[in-house]
């Protein structure tokens, strides 16, 4: 079975990362009580934090590891998709070379955050950024696929569409 690529702002990694891990936590509190023990409570949980290793290959590796650090200097949040997860908003918090340096392969180790932010429809359409496609969108603004298609019948590849184009959200 093929993976979907790891995908963040329009980048489309060639090869998926050979290690992926997802560090999930909860802010909790333990009250104690004098002579009655404790209670421990929840506070909501942190943001997650996404850690990797992979290698870039090919000739043009060095190219690679220059768009990657270019994406890391574009500073925001953007659309983090890995593969077998849905997508989710994130900040590129790191970018490494690991590794003894090889002929066509370079190490290297990534950080991201997810966003806190879930950002939603605010008005009827939305203008199309660089490496979206209607999943993305669907994602972003909690409209089902479907419904994309339905009301944007110019899109004739979901996955597929063009820096610019103006989305129809309801």
């Amino acid at each position: 079975m093929k993976q979907a690529p790891m995908r963040f702002k329009g980048f489309e990694w060639r090869h998926n990362p050979r290690e992926i891990s997802l560090e999930c936590e909860k802010n909790t509190g333990e009250l104690n009580f004098p002579y009655n023990g404790s209670s421990l409570s929840e506070t909501g949980r942190k943001c997650l934090v996404i850690r990797g290793k992979g290698e870039l290959f090919g000739e043009d590796c060095l190219e690679q590891l220059d768009s990657l650090v270019e994406l890391f200097r574009d500073s925001g949040e953007g659309l983090l998709t890995l593969p077998g997860m849905k997508p989710f908003y994130a900040v590129f918090e790191n970018i490494s070379v690991t590794g003894s340096p090889k002929p066509d392969v370079l190490g290297y180790s990534f950080v991201f955050r997810e966003s806190p932010k879930n950002p939603k429809a605010t008005g009827l359409t939305h203008c199309v950024t660089s490496g979206e496609n209607l999943w993305d969108i669907s994602y972003r603004f909690d409209v089902p696929i479907d419904r994309l298609v339905e009301l944007n019948p110019q899109i004739k590849r979901p996955d597929v569409v063009e820096d610019g184009s103006v989305i129809r959200l309801c």
